[in-house]
């Protein structure tokens, strides 16, 4: 056979692959959404303490007192201390940027 016949081939091979793993994904992507638990309840006394230590860099922390007291898995506490982590990060920045504003004369 010609090289541009293997080529095709190679080709079609090469989508059919793709579009096996696209399937096999999207089903485990479905799937795991149906047998997802739903979020836990964050209590005001534990979002303050949380924020507090995530506030004084100590994430580790953060994470097992989340844990602790309301037993979320591991990924989904420290996806609520990164969060809580980048909503403190843009709450300082859009004050020290506000600041500025507010003083024009400051460097």
């Amino acid at each position: 056979m010609s090289s541009w016949v293997w080529f095709v081939v190679a080709l079609v091979v090469v989508d059919l692959a793709v579009v096996v793993t696209w399937f096999a994904l999207r089903h485990r992507s479905a799937a795991a959404a149906v047998n997802r638990e739903p979020g836990h309840a964050v209590d005001a006394e534990t979002r303050t303490e949380v924020s507090a230590l995530v506030g004084e860099h100590r994430t580790a922390e953060a994470m097992a007192l989340l844990r602790r007291r309301t037993g979320m898995p591991l990924r989904e506490a420290k996806d609520t201390v990164d969060a809580m982590t980048d909503g403190a990060r843009k709450s300082r920045h859009h004050g020290a940027v506000s600041s500025r504003a507010d003083h024009p004369g400051a460097a």
